[in-house]
């Protein structure tokens, strides 16, 4: 493990969440300083630095930033990271001002560049979505006519791309359901599966391995543009999958999908399943 990785994770999980002001002062150097394009002045040392931790803090009880990503050379670590909130705490300093609790809830993508010497961080530059900020705060005037939120609809949609595109290898149902920049996020490929053509590859992959495959819905819930699905799965297994020869076992398996939908079409899917577990069936890691 890369020890300024470690002190880049320190510094956004034990101090921008977890306000622990001894932390500040142990990796964060004297003269350290924090810049941020949106705030006209830096903030210097650990004190200065955890008043503004404090402050957001005091604004979003609930506020946090997790890392993402870290790429790592060098004195540096840059990490790419989610960042929000909900402001119902006391005023939050802008570069409108002061701007009072909104009770509106924000989530924006950052990346701060951290260098580090001597095992402390002496420099922190930050940059953030501020526009996208203040646009969710409703500090800034959208022109953008909000998008009607149905949630009986985007649990069909979910329960429609279960049944139809995964049990039934339905792949006409792509254009009705599916966003044309669709994407599938899953730990057991390397990157996203983007696009029609690849997700089509990837579904008819699956249903090639599994030829019986059934997904079942366990739960499923609802919130704004998200759905949430717990799902199982059984098949049996008589093709190639993740360089597991066919067995002919027949398998179970869990997992959690989490939808988010746009413009009335399923956008993306993050999935995370037993990925242990059913290799472990396949033969492929010894139980």
């Amino acid at each position: 493990m890369n020890a300024n990785k470690v002190l880049s994770r320190r510094y956004f999980y034990q101090i921008m969440n977890g306000m622990n002001e001894q932390v500040a002062h142990e990796i964060l150097s004297d003269d350290f300083v924090f810049t941020l394009p949106t705030h006209p002045e830096p903030f210097h040392g650990p004190d200065g630095f955890f008043g503004l931790v404090k402050m957001l803090h005091d604004s979003f009880p609930d506020f946090y930033l997790n890392p993402q990503e870290m790429v790592a050379g060098g004195d540096w670590v840059v990490t790419r990271w989610k960042g929000g909130g909900t402001h119902t705490g006391g005023p939050l300093l802008t570069v409108k001002g002061n701007v009072e609790a909104t009770g509106k809830f924000f989530e924006v993508d950052g990346i701060t560049w951290h260098t580090i010497k001597d095992g402390k961080i002496t420099e922190s530059v930050g940059h953030e979505d501020t526009l996208g900020l203040l646009l969710q705060l409703g500090i800034l005037p959208s022109d953008n006519v909000p998008e009607q939120i149905d949630l009986e609809h985007n649990q069909t949609l979910a329960t429609r791309y279960f049944e139809e595109i995964m049990n039934q290898g339905n792949l006409d149902v792509f254009e009705e359901i599916l966003d044309p920049n669709f994407a599938f996020i899953i730990p057991t490929q390397p990157e996203p599966i983007a696009g029609f053509p690849a997700f089509k590859n990837f579904v008819l992959y699956l249903r090639n391995a599994f030829p019986d495959i059934k997904f079942t819905i366990m739960r499923q819930t609802g919130e704004g543009n998200k759905v949430a699905t717990r799902w199982n799965i059984e098949g049996t297994h008589l093709g190639e999958f993740l360089g597991a020869a066919p067995t002919g076992n027949h398998v179970k398996d869990f997992g959690i999908d989490i939808f988010t939908i746009k413009n009335g079409k399923i956008f993306s899917v993050h999935v995370n399943e037993n990925d242990f577990g059913l290799m472990q069936q396949l033969g492929a890691i010894p139980s």
